[in-house]
């Protein structure tokens, strides 16, 4: 029993998963513990756990709505890049319509390369790549542009006027067009090992290669869902709890309002 005993205190105090979800835990019992406590010891045992819980939701609805404004805490999956398609120098026999309908990418948007979408999309090729076995490392090819096209519409200009109405006009958008993008890339020449104390040679790309069409759709993800059931429910136990404690206070007072004063000495 004590062997059993002292490996699970080993096996606690090794994993940071088990030893960090103990002590959040112990705090969360600590501290709502310590206020039901006093809280029955002043109003009863009844309207203190009510008075506990409508504190404790009412704080989780606040924190809940700041967390659905701003998008952090407990979130749901970030917007992202989901391959579609991987197409070996023949465009015009893509599956994606929008590619095949366009292999040229003459109507598309090319992405600078000092965009940050572009680097997201660099990310998602280079995993994508790779772990689909179409290239072994990173390092056998290179990336030469991205396009997109798609998606809700930008801006015309940066006047103050079309801000606004594109902002207003996409948010009021329920559907999401949706949004492609194309990286193309082409294996590598082989250049060897560098020598010794030599800077790696620069990429060059291997022209009597194919040029790989990559297609991404992407996906908007659900970052503020979480956020959003965890407020509804939240208020919903805070409104439940809150209605629950005003009809006793009106019983309450209804029960005082009946009783009539005794005269003292009668």
């Amino acid at each position: 029993m004590s062997d059993l005993f002292e490996l699970t205190i080993a096996a606690i105090s090794w994993e940071p998963q088990i030893r960090g979800m103990l002590a959040v835990l112990i705090g969360f019992v600590v501290l709502c513990g310590s206020v039901y406590l006093l809280l029955a010891t002043n109003s009863g045992v009844r309207t203190g756990l009510l008075l506990a819980i409508a504190g404790l939701f009412g704080w989780m609805s606040i924190m809940g709505i700041i967390w659905w404004m701003y998008g952090i805490g407990w979130v749901g999956d970030a917007p992202s890049w989901q391959a579609s398609e991987i197409n070996w120098g023949e465009p015009e026999r893509a599956v994606t319509e929008v590619l095949q309908e366009d292999p040229s990418l003459e109507d598309w948007e090319l992405i600078a390369q000092d965009d940050p979408a572009f680097g997201e999309l660099q990310a998602a090729a280079t995993d994508t790549l790779t772990e689909a076995g179409s290239f072994e490392s990173p390092a056998d090819f290179i990336i030469l542009d991205a396009h997109e096209t798609g998606g809700k519409p930008d801006r015309e200009s940066d006047s103050v006027v079309d801000r606004v109405t594109n902002r207003v006009t996409n948010t009021l958008r329920i559907t999401h067009p949706t949004h492609y993008a194309v990286v193309r890339v082409q294996q590598v020449i082989d250049q060897g090992e560098p020598g010794p104390g030599e800077a790696p040679p620069t990429p060059e790309a291997d022209t009597t290669q194919p040029v790989v069409h990559l297609v991404l759709i992407r996906d908007i993800g659900n970052l503020r869902l979480l956020p959003a059931v965890f407020t509804f429910f939240s208020m919903v136990v805070f409104g439940i709890t809150a209605n629950a404690l005003h009809r006793r206070d009106k019983m309450e007072a209804e029960n005082r309002a009946r009783t009539e004063p005794v005269t003292a000495g009668v």
